[in-house]
């Protein structure tokens, strides 16, 4: 097992990081740099990484966060002129005609169009602070509901691939280990009370007791909603990469009726104008419809097979990155936003007037994402040497001092010394792991091999070594509402400060403790029981 020092120093960037963000009140932005510069100094001094190893890791993961950095900026483009053209204040008011109340309108938006959107791959911090601000919710009430509701499917979320990546990454035999709807399944046991947690918690942090007491039926529905829904799908086998999206959308259907009997007894309005609507939604219609056909299995390949030589990489970091960007979703975001110009009638002084405040607004988000994925390698590639791999190639392999001294091995080890205890506190890792990162895919490919050791060395079976892995998952979708990165992009979007970013995290990470421990303790059941 590693020292304590080493545990220590490998966890403290992420402290850093924190106490930066909570008590100096500095910006997501400013502390991924520090918490970058404190990583890269520690890796390759105490941790023994050469310097081209440590400066490969960040570009490497400045590269692989592209998926969602350029997603972000072009989504806040999209959101900035919509603003700008008036779309935002035209969906505002449809939105309250279905949901009358802001617990209503939270739980549909944050929790139900939340979840469709996102399993579709677009990046909702980015999207609905600037809309949820224009139907009159406070600036923390704003961000609260994007960073929360990001990932109410936890895992399904981005077409799933926190569960279809991690589940091609070793170990993968027996079979069980890399089969993702065994995966997905693990992950669905714990939805039903996970996704009415974060349900709940999204009414708790936009007004406390006084919204609990108003919206704890709807918030309960769209929990149980989203969890069941995703489990049926799951044991039916349906395409793993639409789980998310169906739940999302079975989810505003529910809460429609529900809100639609809920306020049967008021008087009846005007009807509501298509026209308008539908042309303030149309960069929304598209990307939803355009999303939705990339998301086909046969048309990602096709689209992956176009642009296959289109690819980056450095000697420094031995690794070479495929960006697919005909099959990314940022590539499609930016097609809606065209298409949807002439739609949403934009004219030139809209673009010149959109265009400023997202170049003055998109640097803070840009660089905590990508230097958050330059921590994530910088840790994972820790203690690695430069090698011949089995096919001839050369790349990276562990060092001699690898088991002793690579970062999330450390932390890793220090998990299983707890024997027993293991099992409770193994979803830790997954919250760590997507806090630092900045995702939960890069959480779970980096920890499957890390929990896999830790559970044999505890006599854990595959079996329950993969209810532990679905917990881990589970924990890092939890995460977001606590990831500097999202904290940060949701806060840009409205020209919020630090001190914001400060009262959110500080705020929602007794929140996601919470839930955490809650599902600490299902985990602890459900593999007494051998589930």
């Amino acid at each position: 097992m590693a020292s304590a020092l080493t545990v220590g120093l490998a966890l403290l960037p992420l402290i850093v990081v924190f106490v930066g963000i909570i008590v100096f009140r500095l910006s997501g932005a400013v502390m991924a740099i520090i918490g970058w510069a404190l990583a890269a100094l520690e890796a390759a001094t105490y941790f023994r990484t050469s310097l081209d190893i440590v400066l490969g890791a960040s570009i490497y993961g400045i590269i692989k966060a592209f998926g969602i950095t350029i997603a972000v900026l072009f989504t806040m483009l999209m959101i900035f002129t919509m603003k700008e053209v008036g779309a935002l204040s035209v969906i505002s008011d449809g939105i309250k005609r279905v949901a009358k109340t802001k617990e209503q309108q939270a739980l549909f938006i944050g929790i139900g169009f939340g979840t469709f959107v996102t399993s579709l791959g677009v990046v909702t911090p980015a999207l609905f602070p600037p809309l949820l601000m224009a139907m009159g919710f406070g600036p923390a009430a704003a961000v609260s509901v994007a960073v929360i509701g990001y990932n109410a499917s936890t895992s399904f979320a981005l077409l799933s691939l926190p569960i279809t990546i991690p589940s091609g990454i070793p170990p993968t035999t027996p079979s069980l280990l890399g089969d993702p709807y065994y995966f997905a399944f693990k992950i669905s046991i714990f939805l039903p009370v996970i996704s009415t947690l974060i349900s709940i918690a999204m009414l708790w942090v936009i007004g406390g007791k006084e919204s609990l007491k108003k919206g704890w039926i709807p918030a309960i529905l769209s929990g149980v909603v989203i969890g069941v829904s995703a489990l049926l799908l799951v044991l039916v086998r349906a395409p793993i990469m639409i789980v998310g999206v169906l739940a999302g959308l079975f989810t505003m259907i529910v809460l429609y009726f529900y809100q639609k009997y809920e306020n049967r007894e008021l008087e009846k309005e005007k009807p509501i104008e298509w026209e308008p609507l539908l042309r303030a939604l149309s960069p929304w219609i598209i990307l939803i419809a355009l999303a939705s056909v990339v998301s086909i299995p046969a048309v990602t390949a096709a689209l992956k097979s176009v642009d296959g030589s289109w690819s980056l990489g450095w000697a420094t970091a031995h690794h070479s990155v495929d960006l697919d960007v005909l099959a990314s979703v940022y590539f499609w975001i930016f097609v809606a936003y065209i298409l949807s110009l002439p739609i949403l009638r934009v004219k030139k002084a809209h673009l010149v007037n959109a265009g400023k405040v997202w170049i003055r607004r998109i640097w803070g988000p840009f660089i905590a994402y990508s230097l958050f994925f330059s921590i994530s390698f910088i840790m994972a590639y820790s203690a690695m040497v430069v090698g011949t791999l089995e096919d001839g190639s050369i790349g990276l392999l562990p060092g001699p001092n690898f088991q002793d001294l690579n970062m999330n091995v450390a932390i890793g080890s220090s998990l299983a010394s707890l024997g027993p205890v293991y099992v409770v506190v193994a979803s830790l890792l997954g919250l760590f792991g997507a806090v630092v990162g900045g995702s939960e895919t890069g959480s779970n490919v980096m920890f499957k091999g890390i929990q896999h050791q830790a559970s044999k060395d505890v006599g854990l079976s595959d079996k329950q070594f993969m209810t532990i892995y679905g917990a881990h998952a589970n924990a890092g979708g939890i995460a977001s509402a606590i990831t500097p990165s999202k904290i940060n992009n949701a806060v840009a979007t409205i020209g919020g400060t630090g001190k914001l970013e400060a009262e959110i995290l500080k705020k929602n990470t007794v929140v996601v403790l919470l839930i955490t421990a809650v599902l600490s303790v299902m985990t602890w059941v459900f593999v007494s029981m051998g589930i």
